[in-house]
């Protein structure tokens, strides 16, 4: 469904630029211009207006372009301007299938067609034919489909519109993969890329060097997936702000560098792409992407975080209603439950797909969760289940020719009746197998089979073929550079040779298998590290947007909140004023209505009034004098109550501070306690770790001693280098434990017995690359530190200077010098240099900045973590294929 979203895609930007706007200017200049003629234009201008809009929106507002295309209907049929019926009709049966509503863009396209065919818009109407060309194809019916695409052809094959020509050829592309006619698919890719490459407009045409680029990576050809990439990305130009084509771009650049294993360049991209789609809501492609994010993180063995993004598409296909995803999605789901180990939860995902896929006769699906379920009773040892389950999903892919699933399957029950013994029926499946795979030059397919024949006739006795088989399969692996399958292969052959008895060349391959193996495990290992980190600080950044969020949210609904208050006071402050009015007019009234009473008996009880108000103004004076004791008796009374009550408080308040107090000591105790018994474990396991290897190297050197056989000394030699090199892992693991100790030992440093001993345990690498050191101190007073950091800093710096100095006269020189406020450690070296693009990051974690360095990325790193903990600075200056000069300084009045 993606695809033929995409494929949809590409028509509408024809239909955009095929319109009435000139070529040669920027998308947003172009869309600024469409909307001016959506204004100011009526009748069937503006009609066209409104569908060249639409189409120029669509990429990244879908639900505006779908209301631009009804509006430009409903303006159409009150014309009855049946050409812009027909194009409206079009255009939103493209948006309805790109959000998954197959059967309504069926209806919208068939109503177009018919308008197309009255109003004889013949190429209109050739487009439409391809639209439901491509439903029927999506819905597994291809014969109507081929249908729709001939009748499309004899219309547009001598076209003036050599766009649309171009769109036909695409979906006969994608007709021709699904055949498995990959001659065919590719003939009609190039056709449509060379119609793009003959016109001036190329932003149009992204769309079709995606489907290139996707061609060449299912083929393997990453070298031409990347070129096609960046070609439609030079012909974006600079106008690419928040496009849906420059993140379709960064998806399918992050799935190429995933498939080269720069899983971290990967998933960078991928989180570009998902910015996008956060912003705008393409519920589907944003299910495709976390889709491929979990393939990128399950090809690193990071089943967990894998599962976390199929569970996020998942949600989306369900709560959009996607069947087809949803099925596919239980199976994913199902599958990386199945890699974990988790048998109970793979069963419970194929059930649910499993009725998704019934219930809609998504046969691909049902075949894929069938041979699920086969390797689930499989792996619980019930054979016969196994078998049904298998035959099942082979009727199916045998049904709808699905020959690569076919195989796939018939390998599987060829492994179930070897574990059954039956030989004759392990072998008829595994060459059935074998053949398909060759026939579709299935590269990985071929392999697998020569593997599994090699194992059968190892457990046949059947030993000339098994070697043939095997030195086949060990063959193509080298070529394909395909690691895991070299590792069980040599496995295969390691067993092979011990049932021959032939121990010499078991031991060889054993050597090969556990070699392989570490390689595998070291690189599997730091990929799912580096993985794990990136999905964290994703995951943060996430947290912290959706806080912002939430904050944002809060400050608005308080803001809403202060609007409604304010509302409500100016309410209140008018209803006060009118009450206010209302008591001045009633006061008016009675002051008059006194005024008159008191003028009629002012006469007669004048001198009366004058004795009487006397004797009331000294009894009010002595009342009011008689309250005013009161009142202030009684505030102060208020005043002591208050402040008991707040003695009380502060009381409390103290008491809980103490309280409080005290629980934080507790738990930073603990926190001490438990970090110092972390470092003690980090600390003893290394120191266990390193008994062995250094048993291994002792081993070694009495081997070279007593063992005369040229091959077994080789052999020995690469135990020995492979246990230093473990050796010199444990010991910088050791350092990063030393450096967050806290029982250092503070003392004197003697600079130059500590570079004697260093250079001492590199012995044997100066001499072998005739390495001249020179050591120049130039300390006057002594320098207190702490020896253990010092030690691991000048070690891993010498280390570093030693691996990657000169072949021609190479030097090394360490200088001591003194200056006023620091003493300065100098490491220089005439070696390779390090390019300016990663200088900034060379003390980064794991981080190797030159592909042939056989190091593990700590060296730098702990130097920086150590300085950092005694409070100095370090510098690095270097120049590609001159040196390398490392500066460290380190503060003279230091206290711990």
């Amino acid at each position: 469904m993606n695809i033929r979203r995409q494929l949809f895609r590409i028509q509408f930007i024809f239909i955009f630029f095929i319109g009435g706007i000139p070529q040669g200017i920027s998308q947003s200049i172009r869309i600024d211009s469409l909307q001016q003629a959506v204004q100011n234009s009526n009748g069937v201008k503006q009609v066209d207006a409104l569908n060249d809009y639409a189409a120029a929106i669509f990429s990244y507002d879908y639900v505006k372009a779908n209301s631009f295309a009804l509006e430009a209907f409903q303006k159409s049929e009150k014309l009855k301007y049946k050409k812009g019926m027909a194009q409206a009709l079009i255009n939103e049966g493209i948006i309805a299938s790109s959000i998954g509503h197959d059967t309504l863009a069926l209806k919208l396209f068939r109503r177009s067609l018919q308008l197309c065919r009255d109003a004889k818009e013949l190429h209109l109407g050739g487009n439409a034919q391809i639209y439901i060309g491509q439903i029927y194809q999506e819905l597994e019916l291809p014969d109507s489909a081929k249908m729709f695409y001939q009748e499309a052809y004899k219309i547009l094959k001598d076209s003036t519109r050599p766009l649309y020509l171009s769109y036909l050829y695409l979906n006969l592309a994608r007709f021709e993969k699904v055949k498995n006619n990959q001659s065919l698919q590719l003939a009609y890719l190039l056709k449509s890329w060379k119609i793009r490459q003959r016109l001036k407009e190329k932003r149009p045409f992204v769309w079709i060097g995606i489907q290139l680029v996707r061609y060449y990576t299912e083929q393997g050809n990453y070298k031409e997936s990347l070129s096609y990439l960046d070609q439609i990305q030079k012909s974006l130009g600079k106008d690419t702000t928040d496009s849906e084509e420059i993140n379709i771009i960064y998806k399918e650049k992050a799935i190429v560098l995933a498939k080269q294993g720069k899983y971290r360049a990967a998933l960078d991209l991928f989180s570009e792409a998902k910015k996008f789609y956060d912003r705008n809501s393409y519920p589907l492609d944003q299910a495709n992407l976390f889709i491929e994010m979990g393939y990128a993180l399950t090809n690193v063995s990071n089943y967990e975080t894998s599962l976390k993004y199929f569970l996020k598409a998942l949600d989306l296909a369900q709560s959009n209603h996607y069947t087809r995803e949803t099925a596919r999605l239980c199976f994913h789901v199902a599958w990386t439950h199945f890699e974990l180990g988790e048998n109970a939860l793979a069963e419970e995902f194929c059930t649910k797909g499993m009725k998704v896929a019934k219930d809609h006769h998504y046969e691909s699906e049902e075949s894929s969760i069938l041979n699920l379920l086969g390797l689930l009773d499989q792996r619980k040892n019930k054979m016969g289940e196994a078998l049904d389950y298998f035959n099942q999903a082979l009727a199916l892919r045998s049904k709808n020719n699905y020959r690569d699933m076919e195989a796939s399957t018939l390998s599987n029950m060829a492994i179930v009746f070897l574990d059954q013994n039956n030989f004759k029926k392990a072998e008829e499946y595994q060459l059935r197998s074998l053949a398909i795979n060759e026939e579709l030059n299935h590269q990985m397919g071929i392999c697998e089979s020569y593997k599994n024949l090699g194992r059968l006739n190892t457990k046949k006795s059947d030993f000339k073929k098994a070697t043939y088989y095997l030195a086949k399969a060990e063959a193509l692996a080298k070529s394909l550079r395909a690691a895991n399958f070299l590792s069980i292969i040599y496995d295969s052959q390691r067993e092979l040779f011990r049932t021959q008895r032939n121990y010499r060349e078991a031991d060889r391959y054993s050597m090969l298998y556990e070699n392989i193996k570490d390689s595998l495990f070291n690189q599997s290992l730091s990929n799912r590290v580096s993985t794990m980190q990136y999905d964290f600080e994703l995951d943060q950044k996430d947290r912290e947007i959706k806080i912002l969020g939430q904050q944002k949210e809060l400050q608005q609904n308080k803001l809403e909140l202060q609007r409604t208050q304010i509302k409500q006071q100016r309410y209140v402050i008018a209803i006060g004023l009118f009450i206010f009015l209302v008591i001045c007019i009633g006061a008016y009234i009675s002051f008059r209505f006194y005024k008159r009473v008191r003028k009629l008996n002012r006469e007669i009880s004048e001198q009366n009034e004058e004795i009487t108000t006397q004797s009331e103004e000294l009894r009010e004076a002595n009342e009011i004098l008689s309250n005013l004791n009161r009142e202030t008796s009684e505030q102060k009374e208020e005043i002591q109550a208050q402040a008991e009550e707040l003695a009380e408080s502060n009381h409390t308040i103290a008491r809980v501070n103490e309280n409080l107090e005290e629980i934080i000591k507790v738990r930073t105790a603990e926190l001490k306690e438990a970090y110092m018994e972390l470092d003690t474990f980090f600390y003893r396991t290394s120191h266990d770790f390193r008994r062995p290897l250094t048993t291994f190297m002792g081993l070694a050197e009495v081997a070279k001693i007593t063992i005369k056989d040229h091959v077994a000394l080789e052999l020995f030699e690469k135990v020995n280098e492979t246990a230093r090199n473990l050796d010199k892992m444990l010991v910088k693991l050791q350092s990063i434990s030393a450096a967050g100790s806290q029982e250092l030992i503070y003392g004197e440093i003697l600079f130059k017995p500590i570079f004697q001993i260093e250079l001492d345990n590199f012995r044997d690498e100066v001499i072998q690359k005739s390495i001249r050191v020179t050591f120049e101190d130039e300390l006057k007073k002594p320098f207190y530190s702490y020896p253990v950091l010092i030690k691991f800093i000048v070690q891993n710096l010498l280390e570093n200077a030693i691996a990657f100095c000169t072949v021609e006269a190479p030097g090394i020189s360490l200088k001591i010098s003194e200056h006023p406020d620091d003493v300065v450690i100098e490491i220089s070296d005439n070696g390779q240099g390090i390019g300016s693009a990663y200088v900034d990051r060379v003390f980064e974690m794991y981080f190797r900045a030159n592909e042939k360095s056989k190091g593990n990325g700590l060296g730098l790193y702990i130097v920086k973590k150590m300085v950092d903990k005694l409070n100095g600075r370090i510098e690095l200056k270097s120049e590609f294929g001159l040196g390398t000069t490392v500066r460290v300084s380190l503060p003279n009045q230091f206290n711990p």
